[in-house]
């Protein structure tokens, strides 16, 4: 009688195996989001020296959760009319319906490029970033206006790959310059594209979306120094920009400060 009963054990045994293995599957699923995502911006008008008036930088900010496991967000300071169509048109295409995240940081890069390449990028000053889930960032910019992030207390300035190199997150991601570096940061005169995308870790603290009021008058370590004890995003980004008006910035005056907590 045992030996009858031998294949429907068997059967019983694969059957819990699967569904036991299965659970397993399911509790090792990451959360919907690792990082909550704070931000604050501010704008300065160096002309008139009214804060949040008209200003030739236009912010961006838009927040999508299409579902309990997707959440993104889109972040973009640029310049003068062309600039404010490269961020439109970003707005436009990077919140399609994405079947996985994998898909997700592909179209960003895609798109970002794609955003750049088909409007006039003659005198074009721009810089953007999309947050996914808190876990992953693409980020893009071209002109003065410049993305830095700041890791472990440390600033580092998003760059083209095939420019110098550092040892750090795969020659994607250049730290600030030291006092014997000859690259020039307050050169906010780049014309060149860089999109680029990698993961959120427990070094990344925040992201500064600047405009070239910001970077023609600190580095981006003194910007980092100055707002890194700062815990509110927006006063961080008042801070930030008050500073720049301070030194006499002859520029427009914008930044967007990301705060992962």
């Amino acid at each position: 009688m045992g030996f009858l009963d031998l294949p429907f054990m068997l059967k019983a045994f694969r059957f819990r195996r699967l569904v036991v293995e299965d659970g397993k599957r399911r509790k090792k699923k990451k959360p919907s989001w690792l990082t909550p995502v704070s931000h604050g911006y501010y704008t300065v008008d160096r002309l008139s020296n009214t804060e949040n008036s008209s200003n030739d930088d236009s912010v961006f900010v838009q927040r999508e959760q299409q579902s309990e496991e997707l959440e993104r967000w889109f972040f973009g300071v640029s310049k003068s009319e062309r600039g404010k169509e490269i961020v439109k048109y970003m707005q436009n295409h990077l919140f399609d319906n994405i079947p996985n995240e994998l898909g997700i940081m592909r179209k960003c890069k895609e798109t970002m490029r794609r955003a750049y390449v088909e409007e006039e990028r003659s005198g074009v000053s721009a810089a953007s970033v999309m947050v996914v889930n808190g876990e992953k960032i693409a980020m893009a910019s071209i002109g003065g206006h410049r993305v830095v992030v700041c890791r472990d207390g440390e600033a580092h300035q998003i760059r083209d790959k095939n420019r110098k190199s550092s040892k750090h997150w795969s020659q994607f991601i250049f730290p600030v310059c030291n006092q014997e570096d000859k690259e020039d940061e307050s050169d906010t005169r780049n014309s060149e594209l860089v999109v680029i995308t990698e993961k959120i870790n427990s070094d990344t603290e925040f992201i500064i979306i600047g405009s070239s009021g910001i970077w023609e008058v600190m580095k981006n370590q003194e910007a980092i120094n100055l707002i890194r004890h700062i815990e509110d995003p927006k006063e961080a980004a008042k801070c930030l920009a008050k500073e720049a008006l301070n030194r006499i910035s002859k520029s427009s005056i914008s930044c967007v400060v990301i705060r992962f907590d």
